[in-house]
């Protein structure tokens, strides 16, 4: 078994023994914590998926007929196009709330221009969108019409072959179907035909799939989730993930992400995430040697589909350092949770609680004492949606400009408020004001900085009126009561649901000083009389 485990990746394995002792139980540990943080979906929220994913299907074909039909052709000749789904949906890793990615594959007769116009005004139609809630985005690196269908965002992409009816059954994986394609199109078949690379790539399924789900949940917790932002998005982790299950072809999954965090923490960039050897005759395949663009990129995880591309490439300086930062701390968090499932005193409520204790929000709110906050408002959700995507896109820039005069770091979390008919979102920068030895803190000005984004975003040109955009200072004790107390409470709801007086054991060992520090930095549970002192209000104390 482990010789054949050696065909996955680009080297040997670093470990390609059995399961230690105890590697199950911790394995155990984390699926009943994750299914307790909710992000398995019910059977039934699997079923409404899926009939979405049909309806749309069906639209899809419709226009595909019709645009065959508008070019004077005969209808019983008429061809099919294809509906495939990537992203965490297709890899089964995805959460209730989760959007669903999709790709349109066609015939040569469908166009890009019909795609945006005719096939966007046709999903519209439908009561289940409505009208006004199909955002066609055609200027994006990878364009993309945006909508919601019912409760559930969608992200069509488009990708048309050069060819006049379509293979069936249609083998994506054929590197033949890319010849003739533009940039842009095999920009988006690239998303479905890396999932399934991934899946093909990885020695055993489910445990990529717990421990890709525990890695994007921390990544989460963490305010890492985002590829708009720079950070980690969905791509990135299961790439990472599927490396690390390379290296590591027979652990479980509770190993699996304890190797994650050694090897990304020890990991040596600029130098490449791969998980196959990429092809060398294309020019368009990710290559620093030939592509002088390629070689500015700071954490390269590349993707394994032809031609290969860096998944990675918006990730800048202050990004790279903050991923760098909670990779040591969850290094730490998870060399312990290991030891305690090889000790000999452990109980299932010891490990559910040293994973769930892993799962703790970021300190973010505590570690800064400045913050830029950024509202995006609008009048109505749809708006919203619209409006914080575009301005979501540009703030990743935002963020490196203030990195260049005190260091910075984004919360990937956005905080959302209602005030009457408004609609707000926050995203919080933190800062870093560097001081002098005597601990004086030097002037900074980042009104250029303010101004450049605010100009950049403001000149959008679907704009409408009712979307604002406000940017200011924010000191941490002034920070909204609601990112305060989220933090607060969910740190302790962790502790008070885990402990249990009866079967609890002392820890087999004292916390590394890593964790300790964080732990040390973790605030106090704000009482209710604080609460009401923290926005002004009196507080009343009643005799007993």
């Amino acid at each position: 078994m482990a010789a054949d485990a050696t065909k996955y990746g680009i080297s040997q394995p670093l470990d390609d023994q059995p399961p230690h002792d105890g590697d199950e139980d911790s394995s155990a540990a984390l699926v009943t914590v994750l299914k307790a943080l909710g992000v398995y979906e019910s059977q039934e929220g699997s079923r409404r998926r899926a009939s979405l994913i049909d309806d749309v299907a069906a639209e899809c074909q419709h226009w595909c007929r019709e645009e065959w039909l508008l070019q004077g052709n005969d209808h019983d000749s008429s061809p099919r196009c294809e509906l495939r789904t990537f992203g965490s949906v297709k890899l089964d890793v995805h959460t209730p709330d989760a959007d669903i990615d999709l790709v349109l594959v066609a015939p040569r007769h469908c166009t890009r221009t019909a795609f945006f116009d005719r096939l966007a005004k046709r999903l519209e139609n439908r009561e289940d969108v409505g009208e006004g809630r199909v955002m066609p985005v055609r200027d994006a690196y990878t364009p993309v019409l945006k909508f919601r269908m019912n409760t559930t965002d969608v992200d069509l992409l488009f990708a048309p072959l050069d060819l006049e009816k379509l293979p069936e059954p249609l083998d994506i994986m054929d590197d033949s179907l890319m010849n003739g394609l533009d940039d842009v199109s095999v920009r988006s078949l690239n998303g479905a035909r890396v999932a399934e690379y991934l899946l093909d790539l990885v020695p055993d399924q489910s445990v990529f799939r717990v421990a890709l789900r525990a890695i994007k949940k921390w990544a989460r917790c963490k305010g890492l989730y985002s590829n708009v932002l720079g950070l980690l998005g969905g791509i990135n982790c299961a790439i990472l993930v599927a490396f690390v299950c390379q290296k590591y072809p027979l652990k479980d999954p509770a190993v699996v992400v304890e190797k994650f965090f050694r090897v990304m923490e020890a990991w040596d960039w600029p130098n490449p995430i791969m998980l196959r050897q990429p092809s060398a005759d294309d020019a368009r395949a990710w290559n620093p040697r030939l592509n002088p663009r390629d070689r500015a990129h700071l954490a390269p995880i590349v993707t394994p589909a032809h031609p290969s591309m860096n998944s990675s490439y918006n990730i800048g300086a202050p990004q790279l350092r903050a991923i760098k930062e909670e990779l040591t701390l969850g290094k730490s968090e998870t060399r312990r949770i290991q030891k305690l499932a090889h000790s000999d005193s452990r109980t299932p409520k010891q490990l559910q609680r040293a994973w769930r204790r892993f799962f703790r929000p970021s300190d973010f709110f505590e570690a800064h004492r400045h913050y830029v906050q950024v509202d995006v408002s609008a009048d109505s959700d749809d708006a919203l949606r619209r409006w914080t995507a575009w301005c979501e896109s540009r703030l990743r820039q935002f963020v490196v400009a203030l990195d260049l005069e005190t260091p910075a770091r984004v919360h990937a979390t956005p905080l959302e408020n209602t005030n009457g008919a408004r609609k707000t979102r926050s995203f919080f920068v933190g800062l870093v004001f560097r001081t002098d030895s005597s601990g004086v803190r030097f002037k900074v000005d980042l009104t250029p900085q303010v101004r450049e984004f605010s100009a950049r975003v403001n000149c959008w040109t679907l704009r409408t009126e009712g979307m604002d955009l406000c940017l200011r200072h924010t000191s941490r004790d002034d920070l909204p009561l609601e990112v305060r107390t989220v933090y607060d409470s969910s740190s302790e709801e962790e502790e008070v649901e885990q402990v249990d007086p009866e079967s609890e054991r002392p820890q087999p060992e004292d916390p590394p000083p890593a964790a300790a520090a964080a732990e040390e930095r973790k605030p106090r549970q704000l009482s209710y009389a604080d609460m009401l002192r923290r926005k002004g209000l009196p507080v009343k104390r009643v005799a007993t």
